[in-house]
C-alpha cells in the first residue's frame, strides 16, 4: 500500500468519512498534509494510535490549535481512548503550559464529550486529598528518584533559612538606616 492510500486508510480510521474542510478550499496542501502525517508520520516508529493522539493532544493544547485539539479528541475517542485517558493528558499539561492555556484545552474536550453525549464531569481519578498529599507525593518522588530527593529537600531547607537570615538582616539594615535618617 502507498503513502496515498495509508493516508486514506489512517484518517478514515480516526476521523471516519468525509474530507477535511481545507480540501474544498486548499485541497493541494490538505494533500500534502495528510500524505506527510497519516501517510507517512503515523506509520514510523513503535508507537500505537493511542499513544500518538494522547501526545497529538498535548502538543496542540500546548500550542493552543483548539479546532483541530476538538478534532483529535474525536480521533482519540475514535482509536479507543477513555475520556478519563483524554482528560488526564490535558489535565497533565497545567503546570507547564499555565492554567489558562489548559483550561481552553479543556473546553474544548468538553464541547466534544458534550457532542458526543460523554457524561460530564468525568468520574474522579482523585489519589490524594489535602491531608496526605505532601507524603504521597514525596513517596512517588523517592520512588523515581531515590534517597536523592530528600539530600536535595534537605539542603533547600538549609539554603531558604540562609535567604531568610539574609532577609532579615538586609531588612535590619534598612530599619537601621532609615531610623539613622530621621
Amino acid at each position: 500500500m502507498n503513502r496515498i492510500e495509508k493516508s486514506k486508510e489512517k484518517f478514515k480510521q480516526l476521523f471516519g468519512e468525509g474530507v477535511p474542510s481545507t480540501h474544498a478550499t486548499d485541497p493541494d496542501f490538505q494533500d500534502i498534509l495528510s500524505h506527510f502525517i497519516f501517510g507517512e508520520v503515523f506509520y514510523q516508529g513503535n508507537l500505537d494510535d493511542k499513544q500518538r493522539e494522547l501526545i497529538t493532544l498535548v502538543v496542540l493544547a500546548t500550542n493552543q490549535t483548539l479546532p483541530q485539539l476538538k478534532a483529535h479528541v474525536s480521533a482519540a475517542l475514535n482509536v479507543g481512548l477513555t475520556p478519563v485517558e483524554i482528560k488526564e493528558a490535558v489535565y497533565q499539561c497545567a503546570p507547564y503550559i499555565g492554567f489558562p492555556k489548559t483550561l481552553n484545552a479543556i473546553n474544548e474536550v468538553n464541547e466534544v464529550f458534550k457532542a458526543k453525549n460523554i457524561a460530564l464531569p468525568i468520574e474522579s481519578q482523585k489519589t490524594v486529598d489535602e491531608d496526605n498529599r505532601f507524603q504521597k507525593g514525596l513517596a512517588t518522588q523517592v520512588e523515581i528518584f531515590g534517597d536523592v530527593i530528600k539530600k536535595c529537600r534537605r539542603v533547600l531547607h538549609q539554603i531558604k533559612s540562609i535567604c531568610r537570615n539574609i532577609f532579615l538582616l538586609f531588612a535590619l539594615e534598612i530599619s537601621i538606616l532609615v531610623t539613622d535618617s530621621i
